[in-house]
């Protein structure tokens, strides 16, 4: 009697359609928030623009109408200091004269009272400008120099002219010198005649009694033309 056994039956049991979700690559991602942050930064530069062009609308409604209301001095006064201040700031433009005239203690001295040249609220004695009110000056200074004839032969270390600005105190012994320019001159090939504008400028702290003024190595090299050639001026910040 042969041996029986039950047969067995594998059924599968059906499976619900279940959608394929690919994973995410950390490269999308980033790819993802590369573009969130771009997106922003647009929106704040197109933020930026209109508020940028607000502001000019503004400004130019302003100019418009002080413009109706003045000149062009007052315009500018109103709008970028918002009224005219009440008490002037000490200032001072001095113009080359005539003829070059220097001081004994070497200084330049200058024209402050006729065409362009004026003081105001300072001093002015023998080349120098004298400060009455302490504070922060912006102190400039332009020499016209030329020479109408060259010699042929030159040693190089003769032929330079040094304009400076200096700075007197009774704090200190002797002169301080401030600004300087160094100029090599009839240095041109090919030419009998030099011409030359050295400009000096900068921003010194005075106190009371102080005096500035200029010095140049070689005042012959002074060229007397107007008063728009060779300065000396400043005025407080």
């Amino acid at each position: 009697m042969e041996d029986r056994y039950p047969s067995i039956f594998v059924v599968d049991t059906p499976q619900r359609d279940v959608p394929f979700v690919p994973p995410v690559q950390k490269t999308q991602k980033k790819w993802q928030h590369g573009q969130l942050l771009l997106g922003i930064l647009v929106l704040l530069t197109l933020a930026g623009l209109a508020i940028q062009a607000y502001f000019l609308i503004c400004f130019r409604k302003d100019l418009d109408k002080v413009t109706s209301q003045g000149d062009a001095h007052e315009t500018y006064e109103k709008l970028v200091q918002g009224h005219k201040p009440t008490t002037e700031k000490p200032a001072a433009h001095l113009t080359l004269g005539s003829t070059v005239t220097v001081s004994l203690n070497g200084s330049v001295e200058w024209q402050h009272v006729n065409g362009s040249a004026f003081l105001q609220d300072m001093g002015y004695k023998d080349g120098s400008l004298i400060c009455n009110q302490p504070g922060h000056y912006y102190i400039y200074s332009k020499l016209y120099l030329g020479q109408s004839s060259c010699p042929e032969i030159q040693q190089k270390s003769e032929f330079v002219v040094t304009h400076a600005i200096y700075k007197r105190t009774s704090r200190y012994q002797g002169d301080i010198k401030v600004l300087t320019n160094i100029i090599p001159y009839c240095n041109w090939k090919d030419s009998k005649e030099w011409r030359h504008n050295s400009f000096l400028a900068g921003m010194v702290q005075l106190e009371e009694k102080e005096e500035v003024f200029i010095k140049v190595s070689k005042e012959q090299l002074l060229w007397v033309k107007d008063d728009s050639r060779s300065y000396f001026g400043t005025f407080m910040i």
